[in-house]
């Protein structure tokens, strides 16, 4: 609908249920009626939150469809896979936010596929666990099926470790113990995942690991009490290789612990211990469970107890794997908690006959201080926040210097260009003039690559929306934790030394 008007775009807007007539009505006087602009008119709607960019670009393209299943209304599509595509939603009687997860349209017609679909989503509806994301319902809506689940917020752990690439041991070992205590449960109650993976384990904004997608669990028969129905036990390709080549049955608690430890390699070494390929046969091919590269290759410096675990949840023998979550859990105990980030590799440099050459000193990766050898600059002039985050980032490695004026801040990251590595802005006291400092660092050329985060007080919300950001300049909103406030640093200043290297 490349001809869109504000008459048509409120008309379609009725008929696909998006708007409500009074709600349509309302807008549309309130942007100045049917002659009005299409531009005041789509921004007196997004400005009440009465339609999203995703909804606005499919009525601009006129699908009449989409928009609804069953009672659940789309807000914005979060994520795709080969078999299924994932919602944002609302629920329209409660207002509450689901994700709804929907068979793609080429599947809807077979038989097999769709049996599976609701089979597997009514068998996980009972698990209620903090680190299973529960499903809420399995239905169909215009020959759509799909099944409803609470809308985390928050990111898989692949696009976790793609976004940081560093990982704190203590944190790590968090995830996999919530991990494991979710398995556990689910196995207590007949079930295993079956499809183990980064991707399949979402981090809320808690930091705690939900697993998500027991699309492919299927039964365990444990004893009778707790068998399902009779059916077929569907896997992922890579179990199907691993049980292959190791030989032990389908439904092996062994093969998640498997695949739990080559999560734990993975976040810790920020590099995977099997081989990535979309290659078919290659993921079949006995070696890649087989020779697993040791992790010591990717990160120096782990204990030995935890390099030790890593090994016995990898081993290619079945026997030597643990043979439960409670063993794996009471080794995990047992690790000393490190305060240390992970490092990947360092930045790659190029050498003057523009072959590319990796820095012998940071090759590896090594348990470190995150914010060691890199210098912040604190613009508060609150003597206790100043002396609370002085504190706790100098126990992470990071030099802090402070000054109490807005205007004075911004003058010293002019004067010394070079010397920080990021800068952090708060407006509880300093108020508009940290608002303006924060906003003058992307207007000055001396300045304006260099890293900063703006913390905005709750009561401040008007700030939120004036700040400059980019990628280089973030913003959080109290109340926050500190180790938020370090994630953003990291993140940031990570940022700034890729964009250094592309350059390069």
């Amino acid at each position: 609908m490349s001809d869109i008007t504000v008459e048509k775009l409120s008309r379609f807007s009725v008929e696909t249920g998006v708007l409500t007539s009074q709600q349509a009505e309302n807008t549309l006087s309130e942007a100045g009626g049917i002659e009005a602009g299409l531009e005041a008119y789509i921004s007196v709607l997004t400005r009440k939150e009465l339609i999203t960019n995703w909804q606005l670009d499919r009525l601009s393209k006129g699908h009449r469809d989409g928009y609804f299943y069953g009672k659940h209304k789309v807000l914005y599509l979060v994520g795709a896979g080969t078999f299924a595509r994932v919602y944002r939603c609302v629920d329209t009687e409660t207002d509450r936010v689901r994700a709804v997860k929907v068979l793609r349209h080429r599947y809807g017609d077979d038989l097999e596929v769709t049996e599976q679909f609701m089979r597997e989503a009514r068998l996980v509806m009972p698990l209620r666990h903090p680190n299973i994301i529960p499903v809420h319902e399995v239905d169909s809506y215009r020959g759509r099926y799909y099944m409803t689940m609470d809308f985390i917020e928050g990111q898989n752990l692949r696009d976790f470790v793609k976004l940081r690439k560093h990982m704190e041991l203590g944190e790590t070992i968090k995830l996999i113990k919530g991990i494991c205590n979710g398995l556990q449960y689910a196995y207590n109650e007949g079930i295993t995942h079956r499809d183990l993976k980064l991707s399949n384990v979402l981090v809320s904004s808690k930091g705690q690991a939900k697993l998500a997608d027991f699309g492919l669990a299927t039964m365990v028969s444990t004893d009778d009490k707790k068998k399902k129905a009779d059916g077929p036990n569907p896997r992922s390709i890579d179990y199907a290789g691993l049980e292959r080549a190791t030989k032990v049955p389908r439904n092996d608690i062994r093969s998640d612990i498997f695949f739990v430890g080559c999560m734990f390699y993975h976040l810790l070494a920020g590099h995977p211990p099997l081989i990535e390929t979309r290659d078919r046969i290659q993921r079949l091919n006995i070696s890649r469970y087989r020779d697993i590269p040791p992790i010591g290759r990717y990160v120096s410096g782990l204990p030995h107890n935890v390099i030790g675990i890593v090994n016995k949840l990898t081993a290619f023998d079945p026997e030597k794997r643990y043979p439960n979550y409670e063993l794996l859990m009471a080794d995990l105990d047992k690790v000393e908690q490190a305060d240390g980030v992970l490092l990947d590799r360092r930045k790659v440099k190029k050498t003057e006959d523009g072959k590319q050459q990796e820095s012998t000193s940071r090759k590896r990766g090594v348990i470190q201080q995150e914010g060691e050898g890199k210098t912040v600059l604190l613009v508060d002039s609150r003597q206790k926040m100043q002396e609370l985050l002085r504190a706790q980032l100098g126990k992470r490695g990071y030099r802090v210097l402070i000054v109490s004026n807005a205007e004075r801040g911004v003058q010293r990251l002019q004067e010394g260009v070079g010397e920080f590595d990021c800068a952090i802005f708060c407006t509880g006291e300093l108020g508009e003039d940290a608002l303006t400092a924060f906003n003058q660092l992307r207007e000055d050329y001396r300045t304006e690559s260099i890293p900063a985060v703006i913390i905005v007080e709750k009561t401040q919300t008007s700030f939120a929306s004036r700040a400059s950001l980019s990628s280089l300049h973030g913003l959080l909103q109290m109340p926050i934790k500190v180790r938020q406030l370090r994630e953003a640093l990291v993140k940031l200043i990570n940022r700034k030394e890729s964009l250094e290297s592309a350059e390069q």
